[in-house]
């Protein structure tokens, strides 16, 4: 007897334990797909946790501050994702330099105009980060929180008595009477107090625009660099209420017209090396300018109040 027909047989006999195989596996596949397709086209907040002062980043052998940069980036990939529908920010931040506040300002507000965002004060939303909030379509704070200080400061430390009195003399070769304006060793001039005002006021008087274009009812009185109680800077048109965290995230839900179970996902920047840490304890250094010296920020920074 043939053979051929013997394994015909064997293949017949086996067929529909293949065709079962397949279907289940078949299944498991479809399965995985329609599931990875719900998560990946459920809609979901997204939530940016700013700490620390908002400056361009600084390294050393002992720890990293978080750059803008990266908060910067976590905003634009908010931005450009189809299932993030709305976006809280969450600050403890005292604010920052300038630039690095304005910077940070401009990519909230550029979010701001496609997405809902919501700012939430865990801690401290002041000066240069009460800036980058103000785009938001909401500022809620934490019942122990501290908010406001809108306000510019320059601070120059002079050193020229005390190397006087040390015998060391520094001279300064420069092109103009005010190129060395802010320099440690030498007294400030009343020329130089004056410019050193022009700039300060300028800043301020851009701070103090995007503030009101944000927030349209907010008290003369808050553009004096008084930081506020929660209680108090909602009387003084600073924010839109006192909540708790998951509070605001109801609110921003109901904003955003989301379900109440619409998830949310946290975004983070990349936790820095050993490797970035050494290059940039070696790389980093203090620029020797003017801007550098500005602040949008709470001075002296704010301890910790201890509640008996």
């Amino acid at each position: 007897m043939s053979q051929q027909p013997i394994a015909r047989k064997g293949v017949r006999q086996k067929l529909p334990l293949l065709l079962i195989a397949a279907a289940v596996v078949a299944g498991v596949l479809l399965s995985v797909f329609y599931s990875t397709q719900q998560v990946a086209l459920t809609p979901r907040i997204a939530k940016i946790v700013i700490t620390g002062p908002i400056t361009y980043p600084t390294s050393s052998l002992f720890g990293a501050s978080v750059g803008v940069e990266e908060y910067i980036k976590l905003v634009k990939q908010a931005e450009d994702d189809p299932t993030v529908k709305a976006v809280v920010l969450v600050f403890d931040s005292p604010g920052g330099t300038v630039s690095a506040s304005y910077d940070l300002y401009t990519a909230v507000k550029e979010l701001a105009s496609k997405k809902v965002v919501v700012s939430y004060a865990r801690g401290t939303l002041a000066s240069g980060a009460y800036m980058a909030a103000c785009p938001s379509a909401r500022i809620y704070a934490s019942p122990s929180s501290l908010i406001g200080s809108i306000g510019v400061y320059a601070s120059v430390l002079s050193v020229e008595g005390l190397l006087g009195k040390l015998g060391v003399r520094v001279y300064t070769v420069k092109t103009g009477e005010l190129k060395d304006i802010g320099s440690p060793y030498r007294n400030m001039t009343a020329e130089d107090l004056r410019v050193m005002q022009e700039i300060v006021d300028e800043y301020f008087s851009l701070f103090k625009s995007i503030v009101l274009e944000g927030r349209k009812n907010v008290s003369s009185e808050a553009f004096t660099g008084r930081p506020y109680g929660p209680q108090e800077a909602l009387k003084a048109g600073l924010i839109d209420g006192i909540t708790t965290f998951e509070e605001a995230l109801n609110k921003t839900r109901e904003l955003a017209g989301l379900p109440p179970y619409a998830p949310v996902v946290e975004l983070k920047p990349p936790q820095p090396g050993l490797l970035s840490l050494l290059f940039g304890a070696l790389g980093s250094r203090t620029p020797l300018s003017v801007p550098s010296v500005v602040y949008l920020a709470m001075w002296p920074e704010p301890q910790y109040i201890v509640l008996p």
